[in-house]
């Protein structure tokens, strides 16, 4: 069996922190242990006077992460906990791209649906391959996804929420940036090169600048999510009380 370390890849190219999701047999699904590693890379990035910035890739040229693993079963079979656990890693993660002072940069090799959608909105930039896509479905599986909304709502506006929410369709790469979501499009054996770029123009700023403006640029943003996080505790409770009535 796999161990969450070899699920993540974490590698230091010069001043740069690779981190890379190492499940393409799986789409790169997210589990709660993947979420947990992944937030304390980046946090031990911060700490590491060595690291200027953190690059967030997948392993394969299809997909970069079909969201969190939902099949993912606890060993005590306690499906509510690791409801609970999955949300929990997942705004944990979330957390620590936006609270980074370091920059976090996406290298979107492929789809990016769900919670992996949100991570490359969420990132300082996200440089895509052209194969690259956005989705965010989860509507076609009957699961209202608040924080999704209020992310792309926020950085995207309410006309690209209202479209790609309510349709759960795909955004293209190029589509992405026109529309301002994506900082780069390029082709894929190109991508880690100008991931690099990115990652090494941002990495060279002056830390405690960026650390001290990334947060009053993300405030409405962090809001947002706060508030997407309360509906989902509300959404989730009512649908509780509705199984047990």
């Amino acid at each position: 069996m796999s161990t969450p370390d070899s699920l993540i890849l974490s590698e230091q190219r010069d001043s740069l922190l690779w981190l890379t999701l190492n499940r393409p047999t799986k789409a790169n699904a997210l589990t709660v242990d993947m979420t947990t590693h992944l937030t304390t890379e980046i946090a031990r990035a911060n700490k590491d006077p060595s690291v200027n910035a953190v690059v967030l890739t997948a392993a394969g040229e299809r997909i970069f992460c079909a969201g969190v693993d939902i099949r993912e079963k606890p060993a005590d079979g306690d499906m509510a906990s690791q409801r609970e656990a999955r949300s929990q890693g997942l705004a944990g993660l979330q957390d620590a791209v936006l609270n980074s002072a370091k920059p976090v940069i996406v290298a979107l090799n492929g789809t990016a649906v769900g919670a992996g959608a949100m991570i490359a909105l969420l990132a300082d930039a996200c440089v895509a391959a052209e194969s690259a896509s956005i989705s965010l479905p989860e509507i076609d599986i009957g699961i209202p996804t608040f924080s999704g909304a209020n992310i792309l709502e926020v950085i995207g506006g309410r006309a690209l929420a209202l479209d790609l929410i309510l349709s759960g369709r795909r955004l293209s790469a190029n589509e992405g940036l026109h529309r301002g979501i994506v900082r780069a499009v390029v082709d894929g054996v190109n991508l880690q090169a100008a991931a690099t770029d990115i990652a090494s123009g941002l990495g060279a700023k002056d830390v405690i600048t960026f650390g001290a403006i990334k947060p009053w640029i993300n405030r409405k943003l962090k809001a947002a999510i706060a508030e997407a996080r309360l509906e989902h505790t509300r959404h989730r409770e009512h649908a509780r009380q509705a199984e047990t009535a």
